[in-house]
Formats: C-alpha cells, sequence, structure tokens
C-alpha cells in the first residue's frame, strides 16, 4: 500500500474538484492558457470570485501561472487532469442515462459540459 500521504494529497486534490466553478474554470482554461480576464468572460463570474479560485488551485499545484506584463496567465499543471474530468463527466453521463434519469437536451448537455 502506498505512503498515507499521497492518498492525503490525493484528496486535498478531490476537495479542490469538488467545487463546480473550479471544474469550470479548469474546462474554460483547457489546454491552453487564459488569463484572468479571459476566465471572467468564460464564465461570468466576478474577477474576484475567479481570482480567489485560481489563488487556491494553483496553491495546491493543479493550475501554474505565468506572468506577462500586466497580465498572468493560467493554465493547467498536467494536461492529463483535464482527460480525467472529461472521463469521469462520461461515466456520469452513461450511468444517468442507463439509469434513465437523464432524457433529452439535459442530457445532450451534460455530456458537452454547457
Amino acid at each position: 500500500m502506498e505512503n498515507r500521504e499521497v492518498y492525503e494529497l490525493q484528496a486535498e486534490v478531490y476537495k479542490a474538484l469538488s467545487n463546480p466553478t473550479r471544474l469550470m474554470i479548469i474546462e474554460c482554461i483547457g489546454t491552453d492558457r487564459k488569463s484572468v480576464a479571459q476566465i471572467v468572460d468564460c464564465l461570468g463570474l466576478s474577477k474576484s470570485n475567479v481570482s480567489q479560485h485560481l489563488n487556491y488551485m494553483k496553491a495546491l499545484g493543479i493550475l501554474c501561472s505565468q506572468k506577462e506584463g500586466k497580465n498572468v496567465y493560467y493554465y493547467l499543471s498536467d494536461p492529463a487532469l483535464l482527460e480525467a474530468l472529461r472521463s469521469i463527466r462520461e461515466i456520469l453521463f452513461n450511468r444517468f442515462v442507463k439509469c434513465g434519469q437523464i432524457m433529452g437536451a439535459k442530457a445532450i448537455n451534460l455530456k458537452l459540459g454547457s
């Protein structure tokens, strides 16, 4: 069995990812790098709200940042995280559809991440 500290770190990352806004930020950033202003525009949230989430995820090592002039750009520390999150969403989508809990447009929106 692996060291307990690894599981504790993993649990901290899961805790960070349990927030819908943070998941939306990750999806917004995708495989690119985005400025705070671009993320704010993408999500339609306040700059202070987005900045708090960005700082939290950066502190955990989920995101990295790069300052260029007056702008700070954020990007995923490991692009595999985006694929892992999309895989989990696909699993949820399949489970809900199989159980008949989602129908029509709602199912399509969940699958697409809308």
